[in-house]
């Protein structure tokens, strides 16, 4: 699987863009700033387990912050 990302301010160019995607079986889902901001959190978090940078522990305390906030 590959993945795209692609930001941009125009609505109409959007649009098209989703619809080309689609009439090339691609799967495509327009989200949310916080959508966009969440996955962005995830694939950090991801990343600093995978080289070690983040511990287990250290992550499930960040969850949980989020969670209160």
């Amino acid at each position: 699987m590959e993945t795209i990302i692609i930001s941009g301010d125009s609505k109409s160019n959007a649009k098209l863009i989703l619809e080309l995607a689609k009439k090339l079986n691609f799967s495509a889902k327009k989200i949310s700033a916080q959508e966009a901001e969440e996955m962005g959190i995830y694939y950090s978090v991801k990343e600093g387990l995978n080289s070690g940078l983040l511990l287990e522990e250290e992550k499930a305390n960040f969850l949980s912050s989020l969670d209160k906030g």
